[in-house]
């Protein structure tokens, strides 16, 4: 692989070269093929006179070849997952009357429309197209509350184990500014599946108890390009439902509400030094 230079760092405010961010192919197969000899678990291997260190498989342990995917694919992968996610919460918000919400469930759906939205944001700005941006979404989700926070979480599981392939793929491809941008999203879509299980299990569902029921996130993909597969067995795509269409940035923030601007780190972040505390806010507040 080619050793990254100090500035080459992708600018979130022009599109990713694909070219200058391949890595050979041959390298590839050929690192690809020791990986399947290589076990699973970390190993610690020792030099002459050199202390242990500690290793792990730097490809997944498949059977046959693995090649990483292009950066521009798996970005385009990974934005179609919050067009889903945008339409399937504009859809609520628009029948928030059908499925009974009530003034905190209500701000928690538009807070989360919001988030998605300044994801699309900034995954476009960074050439990312969805593969989508129609969706069959499940039958009852506009007008049984049950139906609709279910189908969240089961979307936000895939959306999680999307941005994971997504980061192990860039950490493969030498990109690890993408790959912590990944996790800066990932992080929050976990966030929002607990908050649904939260509100099924206030609705006494009681298979959503406790609402924090993962130790570690379910790794779901081989390649971030599989989502699409994935949404369409679910039937999330080319499913029975009529097709619902993403409504587009305004109509999206619009829905929102207040909740739009009550949103903080609308883009990602990028500490050049380890943050001084100094209050509570030092690690809550917005962070440029």
């Amino acid at each position: 692989m080619r050793k990254p230079e100090q500035d080459l760092r992708p600018d979130p405010t022009r599109a990713v070269d694909d070219q200058s961010h391949q890595v050979n192919r041959a390298q590839l197969l050929a690192w690809a093929g020791a990986a399947t000899v290589v076990a699973a678990m970390p190993r610690v291997t020792h030099a002459a006179g050199a202390p242990g260190r500690l290793e792990f498989p730097f490809y997944p342990h498949v059977q046959g070849g693995y090649t990483t995917e292009d950066i521009r694919d798996i970005l385009n992968a990974v934005v179609t997952t919050h067009y889903l996610a945008v339409t399937g919460g504009t859809t609520s918000l628009a029948n928030a009357a059908a499925l009974g919400l009530t003034d905190w469930q209500l701000s928690m759906q538009q807070a989360a429309v919001a988030r998605e939205q300044y994801h699309i944001d900034f995954l476009t700005s960074l050439s990312a197209a969805p593969l989508a941006t129609s969706f069959t979404l499940p039958p009852g989700a506009s007008s049984k509350r049950v139906v609709a926070f279910s189908a969240a979480e089961g979307a936000l599981t895939v959306q999680v184990g999307a941005h994971m392939t997504a980061a192990r793929e860039f950490a493969e491809l030498g990109q690890p500014t993408l790959a912590k941008w990944m996790y800066q999203m990932g992080t929050q879509e976990a966030e929002q599946r607990a908050i649904y299980k939260t509100l099924l299990a206030i609705d006494g569902v009681p298979t959503a108890i406790p609402p924090n029921n993962k130790a570690f996130a379910t790794d779901l993909f081989l390649y971030t390009r599989d989502v699409i597969g994935m949404y369409k067995a679910l039937g999330l795509i080319g499913g029975s439902a009529p097709p619902v269409s993403y409504p587009g940035r305004d109509a999206a923030l619009s829905l929102a509400g207040p909740m739009a601007s009550a949103i903080l780190q609308k883009r990602p972040n990028d500490a050049a030094s380890t943050i001084t505390v100094t209050s509570p806010a030092s690690l809550t507040g917005e962070r440029p």
